[in-house]
């Protein structure tokens, strides 16, 4: 009986022990794992950095300053020429934990508060809707995905890793530059088109100068 049960221990030990090291070793695989995709994130990240000095853009890499756990490696980009508004809002390459199969490179239009005052105090708020309505049939075509959350419009691509050659990458942050000149080409547009409201005054005035003569 003693013997049966020293059997039966020794067996169930022998379970838990096999158990216990194949644990250790999807453990130790999962870390591996996790170690070489970041690994390969960032010598890509740092090549695409490499890129686009080339290419002529300054390039400041945020991984270090970034406070979001979300993203591993981030870098800013400012672009070559000021957009016709005069800013030079830059462009951000993003590398993002959870995703490994690609990257994002994104930018934000924030409509500038003066034009939409503007046109709030002209109560065109079907105006102001329908410039959100054309801008996204314009830029929806190159591909670009936007977030609105007015007067903020978050503008982004995303670009896996086996479309990764140097001249679509080289497009795709051309395509995010021309998206936002012509975001800020379409709000420019829609405030020299939208003329001050006259006051109810006016027409009387005019009306009452006929009469006379």
């Amino acid at each position: 009986m003693s013997s049966s049960t020293d059997s039966t221990t020794t067996t169930i030990d022998t379970i838990l022990t096999k158990d216990n090291e194949k644990g250790k070793e999807e453990k130790k695989s999962f870390i591996d794992n996790k170690k070489d995709s970041t690994n390969t994130k960032e010598s890509k990240f740092n090549e695409l950095i490499q890129w686009l000095q080339k290419w002529g853009y300054k390039v400041i890499d945020r991984s270090k300053d970034n406070k979001n756990a979300d993203i591993l490696f981030r870098a800013e980009i400012a672009p070559l020429v000021s957009y016709s508004s005069g800013s030079d809002t830059p462009l951000f390459l993003e590398f993002q934990n959870g995703f490994d199969d690609g990257l994002i490179i994104r930018t934000t239009y924030e409509l500038d508060k003066y034009i939409e005052l503007h046109l709030r105090n002209q109560n065109r708020a079907r105006e102001i809707e329908l410039t959100y309505i054309e801008i996204e049939q314009v830029i929806l075509p190159m591909r670009v995905s936007i977030i609105r959350a007015p007067s903020i419009i978050n503008i982004y691509k995303v670009i896996f890793s086996e479309q990764l050659t140097k001249q679509f990458f080289y497009d795709c942050i051309t395509d995010l530059i021309n998206a936002m000149s012509l975001i800020i080409g379409k709000w420019d547009q829609k405030y020299y088109e939208i003329r001050p409201k006259t006051t109810k005054e006016e027409p009387d005035n005019k009306q009452f100068k006929q009469n006379q003569v």
